[in-house]
């Protein structure tokens, strides 16, 4: 099967024709002007009986070689077309919080910085496995749909921050909720969301979506983001500069710590695992181990078949006809009887 790269560049060939048609005609002015011009006599000096003329020969040439070229240019290729391929891998969603409390600085940079940085490690650790992002606050925003292109998923992450979710709280139900429907695959038989937060739940409604995670056999792993000491929540100008810190209705800067409570038992009744950023050595890459063992999912996905390019070939034969147009002899000999 034929196939080009750049099917669009074909559309120059059409200009072959044309610029064919503008140089015949410019060729034809010159020589009505020439014999108009010149002397029969001088015109039979200049052009013996005994010579013939290759320009046509040269102007097929280049012709061709402009051909080739458009060819060339527009990646001809031979394959098989569209083929359709069964992918085997995991469907992970990784929901952040994206909350005030997550610009806490009791983690360098801050919590937030570093649960983005998780995920990131996450992402680089994926092979053949599809990702999916949920942020969430006080509502919670499928930020991007389960995926295998890595490379949008980490562009999606670069955008969540705390503006993201302009309510303000930590709704853990509705963001799970959330990540158990932006699974494609409702039949698929292993599926995970690791739910990053600090714990500070404010709503304290989940076990009902514990329950559909359980009945549909997703796992929940937690990574707690935090420390138990805790820190001020810092509250930063237009410009970036910190001007205070969060405050409660007393007026005293509140303390925000890293909560395991609800993260725990989200983990543990579903069947998954809690993990706290510190206490253990690289976390995402123990829950990305843990998530391996279980069953692999077969998905489909359309993909080009491999192509074997021919694009070099016409480009070399458009060289060679080049290169004969250009030392081509405008003259030669004609045969004498």
């Amino acid at each position: 099967m034929l196939g080009f790269s750049h099917p669009w560049l074909l559309w120059l060939i059409a200009v072959i024709p044309v610029l064919l048609f503008f140089v015949r005609r410019a060729e034809k002015k010159k020589l009505k002007k020439l014999h108009e011009s010149v002397h029969p006599q001088t015109l039979q000096r200049l052009f013996p009986e005994n010579e013939k003329s290759c320009y046509k020969l040269k102007q097929i040439l280049f012709i061709l070689a402009l051909g080739f070229m458009i060819l060339a240019s527009a990646g001809l290729r031979v394959g098989s077309g569209l083929k359709e391929l069964k992918q085997e891998g995991l469907d992970v969603i990784a929901a952040v919080d994206l909350s005030t409390s997550m610009t806490a600085t009791d983690i360098a940079p801050s919590r937030l910085d570093r649960a983005k940085y998780e995920v990131k490690r996450l992402i680089s650790m994926l092979r053949g496995d599809r990702i999916g992002l949920v942020g969430f606050a006080g509502v919670s925003h499928l930020q991007c749909p389960v995926t295998s292109d890595y490379r949008t998923a980490s562009m999606m992450l670069e955008l969540m921050d705390k503006n993201l979710i302009p309510v303000q709280g930590t709704a853990f139900a509705d963001a799970l909720s959330t990540a158990i429907n932006a699974f494609p695959d409702k039949e698929s038989s292993y599926r995970a969301i690791i739910l990053i937060s600090d714990g500070e739940d404010h709503e304290q409604d989940i076990d009902k979506v514990i329950e559909e995670a359980r009945n549909k056999k997703i796992l929940i792993y937690t990574l707690g983001i935090g420390t138990i000491s805790g820190s001020p929540i810092p509250i930063y100008n237009s410009h970036g500069d910190l001007t205070d810190y969060k405050r409660d209705n007393s007026g005293s800067v509140i303390n925000s710590k890293l909560q395991e409570q609800v993260l725990r038992r989200i983990a543990n009744s579903t069947g998954g695992k809690y993990y706290r950023l510190g206490a253990v050595r690289n976390p995402i890459e123990s829950i990305y181990n843990e998530i391996l063992h279980g069953d692999k999912n077969e998905y489909q996905t359309h993909e080009f078949a491999r192509y074997t390019e021919m694009y070099l070939i016409f480009a070399w034969i458009a060289f060679i006809l080049l290169m004969a147009a250009f030392f081509w002899p405008e003259t030669r000999k004609s045969k004498t009887s």
